[in-house]
C-alpha cells in the first residue's frame, strides 16, 4: 500500500511529465472578488548578476550556494534597504524607479558530461523576469505596504505552499512552444522539464500573511514572520497570530530556447526558494493599493494594472554585472561553467569587502559582457592529457602556474592565465565541440566555417570575429 501511494503521488506524475504528454496541474483556489494584479515586466534580461551572496542571511561572508539576482546591482552581502533606495536607475534592471527591491533565487545550472564522464555545470545566465504583485483590499486583515528593511525567504515545501496559487500550488513550471499548449507541473518538488521547448518558465509566489509582532525578518529568522493563508489563496484567512497582510510577490523567470536534459539548482535541492529584500520608496505601495481600482474580473489573474498611473518608467536601466566585475569586487570565484558547484556558507573564497557607495558602484553594468571587445576565457571544455578540463578547473588548481605555462591552456584561458595579449586570438587547444562530446580545433572550425553551428565565438576568437550569427559567451 505504501508503494502504491508513492507511485500514484510521485512516480506517475514524473513519468507523465517526462513524456510531456499532458499538463500536470491542480485546481487553483478561487479568489475573493476585488483582486488587483500589478505586473512589473523587466525588459528582456532582468538579471543583475550571479554570485554566492545572500544579504539576508549574512552581510560578512559568502552564502552557501550561487544566487541569481534581479533589480539593483547592489547585491554584495553588505547591502541594506538604504543601499537599495540609493541605487541610481542606470545601476538597476528594474523598469520602475520607485521599486528598487532585490529578488533572488538559487542559480539554475544545466548538467552535461565531458568525454571522460565528468560533470560540467553551465549556469543559465540570461533569464527574463517578471515580478507580479497581488492584493485584495476587500479582505481582512488589511493589506499594508512593506516597511523599510522588510525581508523574507519562502520555500516551496513550507506549510501551505502547495495549495492556492495559479495552478493549485504556489510553485509552477511550464515548458512552452509557439502554437502549442504549455506542459505544466505544479507544487513541490521542483521538476525541471527533460524535453526541449521554446521557453521554460518557473514561477513562485511568496506568503501574504504577516505577524507584525515578529518583526520584519531582520532578527535571525527571515521566514517565521510570514505565512501562507489557510487555503493558499491571496485572499484567504490568515493563521492565528498573523495580524496583517502584505502584497503577494510572485517572481516568474523564463529561459528561452530551453535545451532540455538535466537541470538543477545551485544548492542541489529539489525545493525551490526565493528571497525578497524590500526596496520600495516609502509610501508608494500604500498609495498604489489605495488608488488603483480592481479591474472587476475575478480569479487569480485579472488584467495587469497600476503601473501606468503610479510609477515612473526607468529609461536608463542597467544590465547584468559582468562576471569579471563580480570576481573583482565581490567574490573571486568562477560560477558560469564549473566542474564542481561552489557551496558552503562562509566557506571557500574570502569575500571582497565592499569598497563603494551604493549610489556609485564600480561596475560598467550595461550587461554587455563577453563581446568581441572584451577578454574572456572559453566556456568550452578542452582536452589536456586525455582528460576534459574547463578554465575554472585551471583557476582552482594548486598547479595553476604550471598549467598556464602550457601554450594551449594559456590561449584557451587567457583571463585565468593573465595572458590578455591572447584575448583576440584563437585557442590552440583541442576542445569539446558539442554536447555529443566531439572534439575539434579552431583550424577545423575555420576550414568548415562552423561558428554558427557550435557556439565557439569565445574560443575561436579570431576565426569567428565579426561573424553575423556569433553567440558570444558571458
Amino acid at each position: 500500500m505504501k508503494f502504491l501511494t508513492f507511485a500514484l503521488n510521485y512516480l506517475v506524475p514524473l513519468v507523465v511529465w517526462a513524456l510531456g504528454s499532458i499538463p500536470l496541474v491542480a485546481q487553483a483556489q478561487e479568489e475573493a472578488p476585488g483582486m488587483t494584479k500589478m505586473c512589473l515586466f523587466y525588459e528582456e534580461d532582468g538579471v543583475s548578476g550571479h554570485v554566492r551572496s545572500d544579504p539576508i542571511l549574512s552581510q560578512v561572508c559568502p552564502s552557501g550556494h550561487v544566487h541569481t539576482f534581479y533589480g539593483p546591482q547592489n547585491f554584495h552581502p553588505n547591502t541594506s534597504y538604504e543601499d537599495l533606495r540609493a541605487t541610481k536607475p542606470q545601476h538597476s534592471t528594474t523598469p520602475w524607479i520607485e521599486n528598487q527591491s532585490l529578488y533572488w533565487h538559487p542559480s539554475i545550472y544545466r548538467v552535461t558530461k565531458n568525454p571522460t564522464g565528468g560533470k560540467i555545470y553551465t549556469r543559465a545566465s540570461r533569464l527574463d523576469s517578471s515580478p507580479y504583485y497581488r492584493w485584495n483590499t476587500s479582505t481582512k486583515p488589511a493589506t499594508v505596504e512593506f516597511p523599510p528593511g522588510f525581508r523574507m525567504i519562502a520555500y516551496s515545501n513550507q506549510e501551505r505552499a502547495d495549495v492556492g496559487g495559479e495552478t493549485g500550488g504556489n510553485l509552477l513550471v511550464e515548458c512552452c512552444n509557439d502554437g502549442e499548449a504549455c506542459v505544466t507541473t505544479s507544487g513541490n518538488p521542483l521538476l525541471f522539464p527533460r524535453t526541449r521547448c521554446g521557453m521554460m518558465g518557473l514561477g513562485f509566489a511568496m506568503p501574504t500573511c504577516w505577524n507584525t509582532t515578529a518583526g520584519i525578518g531582520d532578527a535571525g529568522d527571515p521566514k517565521g514572520h510570514v505565512a501562507y493563508t489557510l487555503d493558499g489563496s491571496v485572499g484567504g484567512d490568515c493563521p492565528p497570530g498573523y495580524d496583517a497582510r502584505i502584497p503577494q510577490v510572485q517572481l516568474f523567470v523564463r529561459i528561452h530556447d530551453y535545451e532540455g536534459g538535466k537541470y538543477m539548482l545551485s544548492d542541489r535541492s529539489d525545493v525551490f526558494h526565493m528571497d525578497f529584500l524590500n526596496g520600495w520608496e516609502k509610501g508608494k505601495l500604500e498609495e498604489i493599493m489605495a488608488g488603483c481600482e480592481p479591474s472587476g474580473e475575478s480569479g487569480y489573474n485579472p488584467p495587469c494594472n497600476c503601473t501606468k498611473d503610479f510609477l515612473t518608467f526607468n529609461y536608463d536601466r542597467g544590465g547584468a554585472v559582468c562576471d569579471g566585475d563580480v570576481k573583482k569586487y565581490i567574490l573571486n570565484e568562477e560560477t558560469a561553467v564549473v566542474s564542481k558547484l561552489p557551496k558552503g556558507p562562509c566557506e571557500g573564497t574570502e569575500l571582497v569587502p565592499r569598497s563603494w557607495e551604493a549610489d556609485d558602484p564600480p561596475f560598467d553594468g550595461d550587461g554587455e559582457c563577453g563581446t568581441e571587445s572584451d577578454c574572456a576565457d572559453s566556456n568550452l571544455a578542452f582536452i589536456y592529457k586525455k582528460n576534459a578540463w574547463i578554465c575554472g578547473d585551471v583557476e582552482d588548481s594548486d598547479n595553476k602556474k604550471k598549467l598556464c605555462k602550457n601554450s594551449k591552456i594559456k590561449s584557451h584561458c587567457p583571463v585565468v592565465c593573465d595572458a590578455e595579449d591572447l584575448c583576440e586570438l584563437d585557442s590552440k587547444a583541442r576542445f569539446v565541440q558539442d554536447k555529443n562530446g566531439k572534439n575539434t580545433t579552431c583550424k577545423k572550425i575555420k576550414k568548415k566555417k562552423k561558428c554558427h553551428l557550435v557556439e565557439v565565438c569565445g574560443t575561436c576568437r579570431k576565426t569567428c570575429a565579426g561573424f553575423d550569427d556569433c553567440n558570444y559567451f558571458d
